[in-house]
């Protein structure tokens, strides 16, 4: 269930610039995650992201600019606050620097490169335990089982991917109306009011998936509006922040 979320190493490594937005999500698959879409200077670009099946998964950064790649990059780890802030994060990441192919190989290094013999001790009892088919204790509570919950981990695998399927921030445009995004993504959770009579809907659900690995559950959306009812941003992932939602 995990490995649909992921590309292999090989596969992401030989994206190269010039390759079309459409090429990539659907060589992706559904491990492609949307972070923005924005227009800046007459010039629309899109970030997305995507774990590499290298260790436990390492996400990069591909940023499209008028739908076509032009750089991969190693994450800068934003993290939004106020809605309106979130442009600066998102120019921070279209300035960052292109890697390098040595450089994305070097990053793509499980454990820096160390190998799994290095990880934490923690990490290997939970891995090792967890691989033998037995419970993990952690400060006296059981913390994963090989076989308990299978049905509901399964299920929880198929809400999950069916919300990263619906939920997709490249599903909506730069331009489109208020209308055509609700009929995408459903109701809002929440309207936000922001400067100079803008909007932005956040789209998403509440479930709580709580045994979906942080890095691998869907991400809402938030979508910002010009006071004429046309998106001007598209915001998810990792350039989205629960505050936006309550």
């Amino acid at each position: 269930m995990e490995k649909k979320l992921t590309v292999p190493e090989k596969t992401f490594l030989a994206i190269t610039n010039g390759t079309s937005l459409d090429a990539v999500t659907n060589i992706l698959g559904i491990a492609a995650r949307h972070e923005f879409t924005v227009a800046e200077n007459k010039t629309n670009y899109i970030l997305i992201s995507c774990f590499v099946a290298v260790g436990d998964g390492i996400d990069a950064w591909l940023l499209f600019q008028d739908k076509t790649l032009v750089k991969k990059s190693v994450p800068t780890r934003p993290k939004p606050n106020g809605i309106e802030k979130t442009l600066k994060l998102v120019r921070k990441a279209i300035n960052a620097p292109a890697a390098t192919e040595s450089e994305m190989l070097d990053y793509l290094k499980p454990y820096g490169g160390k190998g799994m013999q290095h990880a934490t001790i923690a990490e290997n009892v939970f891995w090792a335990g967890a691989f033998a088919g037995v419970t993990v204790l952690t400060a006296g509570y059981p913390l994963w089982t090989w076989h308990q919950g299978n049905k509901e981990l399964k299920s929880e695998y198929a809400t999950n991917e069916m919300f990263l399927k619906l939920y997709d921030g490249c599903r909506a445009s730069l331009g489109m109306s208020v209308d055509a995004v609700d009929a995408l993504y459903g109701k809002p959770l929440q309207v936000l009011s922001m400067k100079n009579k803008q909007t932005a809907r956040i789209y998403g659900d509440n479930r709580n998936l709580e045994n979906i690995k942080p890095w691998l559950l869907f991400s809402c959306v938030a979508v910002v509006f010009n006071p004429h009812g046309n998106v001007t941003a598209i915001y998810s992932d990792h350039f989205f922040s629960d505050e936006w939602k309550k």
